[in-house]
């Protein structure tokens, strides 16, 4: 089936698009107005649009599982998505693939590892630059460094404008270099996604920039679980970075133990982007609050390993400080396992407090106890969240969000500004 359709040229591949001018669109209209203002009739065959989708790692990181699962619900919808990242060159702990088995084509770029951040992010943006094809109709970046990559690419001609930035949160920076590309990528003329009504609002208020807001989702059906027994331990899933809180964590459990309470903490968790953060500051923590052999770190785990914890575990914890969504709050909630969190970032678009999970203020450690410590006695609480929880989450659904993200991308296409 062909289709004939009035574009913007700017927007489309030639090669793959042909086009001819129109005489008119009104009849007030002459051609040579019609050439000035770029319209034109494009033949589209009935072939999917392409996206190349870009994330920094192959770790199984919030954006980086967005990346994953967006992917392949865009492909499920007939679009041809391509999924870019780095590794580290010559390294023997990086892994050579994605964190778990993908259906659409993956391409693995290496970068130069430095300790030195700037040189860091230059050669990644490089990787990027120098590999990536440059026929695909849509960009889609999940960071700071694949839209810095991408924005270079657009400003000497080689890609078409506008690309397409998934804006998880805004953090701030320790380290000078990456918080300047992190805030010089955001300001860059690109269309912007956000994945919680918050962010869209922090974009607009602080930074004046417009976006369009496209919830997570989460393929329920895998972590579906009908243990009724939970094992005597907690779990955390997330980075060691200071922003998730695994300290809080960590001494929310002394708290529990002083309260008579055999417990442990699992914690799925390795060091975030800048590798400050180190196990040995952690174990030293664990040594000072008397948990040795209480506190069980997995730097990583396997998808169904990780599946299996939700589903054992007493309680989940995220103390963090900021996020933008939280995957892993979703994670537990379809697991089946209660949730303790804090009300920062689209936390609260989530998670209502009292009603499908338990929020506290941030490092309110004895607070954090004390709301694991109700959810563990408390059956009749317990048993609500967890229900209410299962309806919060048939709400979220990745085949949802690739709606949503494919119109965003047809709009492009068509030159029409949004709404």
């Amino acid at each position: 089936m062909i289709e004939a359709v009035v574009i913007n040229p700017f927007y489309l591949n030639p090669e793959r698009f042909p086009m001819r001018p129109v005489k008119s669109l009104r009849n007030s209209e002459s051609i040579e107005e019609h050439d000035k203002n770029n319209h034109y009739v494009c033949d589209i065959p009935a072939m999917p649009m392409r996206v190349a989708m870009l994330a920094y790692s192959l770790r199984p990181r919030g954006g980086i599982v967005h990346a994953f699962r967006l992917s392949e619900a865009l492909a499920r919808k007939g679009v041809d998505v391509e999924m870019f990242s780095l590794r580290r060159r010559g390294s023997t702990e990086d892994q050579t693939r994605f964190f778990g088995n993908i259906s659409v084509k993956t391409n693995i770029f290496e970068f130069t590892w430095s300790e030195d951040s700037s040189s860091r992010l230059r050669s990644m943006t490089e990787a990027f630059v120098s590999g990536l094809p440059r026929d695909f109709d849509i960009y889609h970046a999940q960071d700071c460094v694949c839209d810095t990559a991408l924005q270079l690419l657009a400003n000497e001609g080689s890609i078409k404008r506008p690309t397409v930035r998934t804006v998880h949160h805004v953090q701030g920076f320790q380290d000078p270099f990456i918080d300047r590309c992190e805030m010089d990528a955001l300001m860059g003329p690109t269309e912007k996604i956000t994945v919680s009504k918050y962010w869209k609002d922090e974009l607009e208020s602080k930074y004046g920039l417009d976006s369009n807001v496209v919830y997570n989702g989460i393929d329920a059906g895998k972590y579906l679980n009908s243990k009724s027994e939970r094992g005597n331990f907690i779990l955390f899933v997330g980075g060691m970075e200071a922003r998730k809180g695994l300290e809080f964590a960590i001494e929310a459990l002394e708290v529990l133990i002083s309260h008579g309470l055999d417990m442990k903490l699992v914690a799925v968790a390795r060091p975030g982007f800048l590798r400050t953060e180190s196990r040995e500051w952690f174990e030293h923590l664990i040594e000072r609050c008397n948990l040795k052999g209480k506190v069980e770190i997995e730097e990583l785990v396997a998808e169904q390993e990780l599946i299996a914890l939700y589903s054992s575990a007493s309680a989940f914890v995220l103390p963090t400080r900021m996020e933008g969504w939280g995957l892993a709050l979703m994670e537990a909630m379809a697991a089946g396992c209660p949730v303790v969190s804090t009300p920062v970032g689209g936390v609260p678009e989530l998670i209502s407090n009292g009603k499908n999970g338990i929020l506290v203020p941030v490092g309110d450690v004895a607070g954090t106890a004390n709301a694991i410590e109700r959810i563990i006695k408390e059956p009749a609480l317990r048993e609500q969240l967890c229900e209410e929880a299962r309806m919060t989450i048939g709400k979220f659904t990745w085949d949802a969000a690739a709606s949503q993200t494919k119109k965003i991308y047809e709009r492009i296409l068509s030159g029409k500004p949004r709404c």
